[in-house]
Formats: C-alpha cells, structure tokens, sequence
C-alpha cells in the first residue's frame, strides 16, 4: 500500500511527535518526499511533500505563522512537522483550528529531534514502500495478463482487483457515473489518482482511463475501513494499463453488436425481410421481441441547437447527446409501461415502436406521449413535434405503420405547428387537399371563389380571409366570431356582407359554406410558406 502520514508517525524515531490535526486523514495522506522549510515558501514546495520546519521568522507573530502554514498547505504539502522549543515556544490554537478545518497534518517535534536523521530514516521508508510497489505491480500485471488472456470478463477482474485491495473497486464511463460531485473534483489533467476524502473517514480514488476519440472512463477504488491506505500509482499504473485492453475489447464488442442491432432495425422499419419466422427468431436473439402488436410513434426534436446552447457543442456532439438522453428516458419508461419498447433513429428523427392493444391503440399512445411530456416539462429534452401511424398497428405491419407515422408528423408538423401530436387519420384532409393542390381544375375553383377575397386584403389590410374562417370554425355563430375577433358585431356583419358581394356565395347556403370552407383549406396548404393572401398568376 502507498506509503501516508500514518506511516512516517509509526517511525520508531518519531514517537516523541506529537499530531495536532488531521487524525481523521492521516492514513490515506500519500507522501512522496520530505524536505527541510522556512520562510519564504515560494515555489520550492512539491505535491504530497512532508516539509520539517524551525518557523524561524515567525516569533510570536501569529498572523505571520498562520499565513506560512496556509502556503504550505495550499502548495499540496501531505503534511507539515515543526520544532517547537526554540524559535517557536508553541503553536497558536489559530494554526490547529485552521489545519484541522482543511484536514492538514500538523506534527509537534521535539526540538532534540535532529532534521538530518528524519530526512534519512523517511527517505529509506519511502524508497522501501517503492520497492515493494514495484513488486506488487510486477505481481498484479502478470496476473491480470493471464485473466485477459483467459478471456475473463470486466467485471471478473473487478471483483478479483476488489478482493485484493480490499476495497470496492468500480469501472465507469463519465456520462454512466451516477456521482457527479466525485467527477467535478477530479483534474483530468494529471494521470494520477485523484483521493476523495468522505465525512465518515473513508476514501474514494478515483483515476481516468482516456481513450483516443472514446468516452472517458473512471476507475473508483472506495476503502471500506476508516484505516485503509491508498493503492500506489505504479501499481495502478499497471492496472489501468490491462484494464484499457479490456476496456477496448468490450468497446469493439459493444460497436460490433450495435452494428447488428442498427442493421436489424432498419430492416424492421424498411420491412426488408423474406424469411418472417427468421426475421423473428433473428429479433429474439438480439433481444427483441417482434410478433406482437406494435405501434409506430416517429418524433422530430424541435430546437435542439437553442436547447443546448449552454453547453456549447457543435451539432454531431448535440444530438449524441441528446440521443443518449432520450435512450435513458426509453429505458426508464419500460419499466413503468410494462410493454416492449423498440427505439431507432432515422437521421434527426425517433423512431418508436410500442406494444399496443389493438383495440385501445389511440388511448395507450397517447399515455405514453403524455409520461414523455411529463420530461419536457421538467426541461429534461427539448420540446418534440409527433406523428402516430395507428392505422397500420399490428404484427409485422411495422413499415407501414412507420411511413403513416412519418406522413403523419409532416404534415401535422406543417399544419399544426411544432410541439404537435398528429395520429395519421387527423391529417386525411390535409393530405387529400396536398394531392389536389397541383390539379388544374382545383386551383382554378380556388382562384375563381376565393381569389377576390385575397386581391381585397392586399389591398385594403381587412383580413377578410381569416374573418371568414373564423365565421366558419364557429358554426356561422356571429357573437362567438366577434369576441374571436375582438370585433364590434356590426363591424363583423359589414365583412360578411363584403364576403358574400366579393364571392359571390350566400353565407347562409350550406353547398357554399362547404366550397368556401374547401377552398380556404387548399389556400392554406397552397401557400403556407408563403406570404399571406399571395395570388398566383
């Protein structure tokens, strides 16, 4: 084990010594060196020293004493040990108080105590802890070698490497680490372990495992006693070296079986297959369960860009992101929905395929929609527009129920607006007026109807368009479309008088309410990219 304060107080040489702070960490404090230091410190103190002092300088001037120890401290000095007898009588309360609110080490020694026979006898311990460091790295490499070789698995080596540390040992990706605050402590910038220390006396080491164009990894080594020492950077050092082969095993595997997994479901949603029962057994195998009833449910994030702004990521590293959100999210709600749940994506666009009842389809989607909704109004995803493929649900109908779904987010999506929730028989009128907006006859009918309504507002600003189809959405309910409008009746009655002289149509004639009606739906899938009330030539 690494070699820590603890240590250097059971030297028989320092058993006049007396610890004035820091008892509750003094077994897991590394120390490295240990050098001889006065006033001033500068930058001659290293990380994990153990520095002797005299405080020369420092009298009876507290404030001046106080202000040494914090510069000790703060260079990453493992401890401080100061003669008191001579230039320093005592140490001030001020200097304990400080030291053991920060968990520093301070040691009371005898003036008698000569410098010049710490610094060997430390010295020789730490040479002697390396050694033996050296040894046990030796040991734990071959061993791990031969686990490797025995294609043993992660989590094997784990338990063995938690046996024989005697602490628990854990393997993490960043973005799996479910302990955020040990992460933010860390300095990715240094190789070494980084030590966590707890409230209860126990002790995380925590060192990062980087992998060229790869997620960040995390080996966590957590003491079980309050006594426990650190495991020494050599023998670490070999242990992340093996454990990176592992690592990049199960990588490859990982991609291998992901690759298999995406060519699968662009099949399923493609309905590329020949074989249905091999298609099945197939799916099964990879964990799918595909001869049930299913749904398709396609869904198009809205502003991915504005809703991760803060985070400042190019657009590739965004939808990673947010992928591997929403995945997290799928995979908690299959628990709460008790059915199988099948998510791809399509480029930009989720794809999901939900277990349903055929009878109760409409009823089941929209309850899982709303318990996905329930995370966009905790801001956890972004705001997402839907379209839902109900008509084709069934066993092995996903493709057609998959391109009903994306027809039905399209043309929802355009007509309703972002953020909607569009079943395929709630666009049937927008899709049958998409494909009549080409025909000759049907643009000519608009034209011919409505036409002078558009020529009007151009010119005169009276919305007469939107005045008749609120008139209409109301039922022909003239105080309802006034109060829609904020319009005073008479005025409302003076533009359906102006409607019915520009149409030439009786606004009380069902046969023209019905044409009017048509025609104002072409207008709106005709030019809803456009500016409004444009009259095409």
């Amino acid at each position: 084990m690494q070699f820590t304060v603890k240590n250097v107080l059971a030297i028989p040489l320092l058993q006049s010594a007396k610890l004035l702070s820091g008892e509750k960490i003094i077994s897991s404090q590394i120390i490295k060196s240990v050098s001889v230091m006065e006033i001033p410190v500068e930058n001659f103190v290293g990380k994990n020293e153990f520095v002797l002092t005299t405080a020369i300088g420092c009298g009876n001037n507290t404030e001046l004493f106080l202000s040494y120890v914090r510069e000790v401290f703060e260079s990453g000095a493992a401890a401080m040990g100061i003669a008191v007898g001579r230039h320093v009588q005592y140490v001030p309360e001020e200097i304990i108080e400080f030291c053991n609110n920060h968990h520093f080490p301070l040691i009371e020694l005898p003036w008698e105590l000569r410098f010049s026979e710490i610094l060997k006898t430390v010295l020789e311990q730490i040479n002697k802890w390396e050694q033996t460091s050296l040894l046990k790295a030796d040991s734990i490499q071959r061993e791990l070698l031969k686990l490797f070789l025995d294609h043993e698995s992660v989590d094997y080596v784990l338990k063995y490497l938690s046996k024989d540390f005697q602490m628990n040992v854990e393997l993490k990706r960043e973005r799996d680490c479910t302990e955020p605050n040990l992460l933010g402590q860390i300095d990715l910038d240094t190789e070494e372990p980084t030590i966590i220390r707890h409230e209860n006396g126990t002790f995380t080491q925590i060192v990062p495992i980087k992998l060229s164009g790869k997620d960040t990894y995390f080996l966590l080594l957590k003491s079980k006693k309050l006594n426990a020492q650190p495991i020494p950077w050599l023998v670490l050092n070999q242990v992340v070296t093996i454990l990176t082969l592992w690592i990049q095993k199960e990588i490859t595997l990982a991609d291998n079986k992901q690759k298999e997994i995406d060519d699968y479901l662009k099949d399923l949603t493609n309905g590329n297959w020949i074989n249905k029962e091999k298609f099945i057994d197939e799916g099964k195998k990879l964990g799918f369960i595909v001869d049930v009833p299913y749904v398709c449910i396609v869904g198009q994030p809205e502003k991915l860009d504005e809703y991760y702004s803060s985070q400042k990521k190019n657009t590739a590293a965004i939808e990673k992101e947010f992928k591997h959100e929403f995945t997290m999210i799928i995979n908690e709600l299959k628990n709460k929905v008790n059915k199988q749940i099948i998510l791809t994506f399509h480029r930009e666009v989720i794809v999901i395929f939900l277990e349903c009842s055929l009878e109760k389809v409409n009823h089941e989607v929209n309850d899982f929609l709303d318990l996905l909704n329930c995370y966009v109004e905790e801001k956890k995803i972004p705001v997402i527009s839907w379209g839902i493929g109900e008509n084709h649900a069934g066993v092995m109908t996903f493709h057609y129920s998959y391109k009903n779904a994306r027809t039905a987010l399209e043309v929802g999506r355009s007509h309703k607006g972002t953020g909607s929730r569009s079943t395929f028989a709630s666009t049937g009128i927008y899709q049958l007026l998409i494909s009549l907006q080409n025909n000759t006859f049907s643009t000519e009918l608009m034209h011919s109807t409505i036409g002078s309504i558009a020529s009007y507002d151009k010119n005169n600003g009276l919305d007469l368009l939107r005045t008749l189809s609120s008139y209409i959405y109301h039922q022909g309910n003239v105080s309802q479309t006034a109060r829609a409008l904020s319009l005073h009746r008479q005025s409302l009655l003076y533009r359906l008088r102006k409607i019915e002289a520009l149409t030439n149509r009786s606004l009380s004639d069902p046969d023209d309410i019905f044409l009017l009606q048509f025609c104002l739906k072409l207008w709106e899938v005709r030019f809803e990219n456009s500016e409004p009330y444009i009259i095409a030539k």
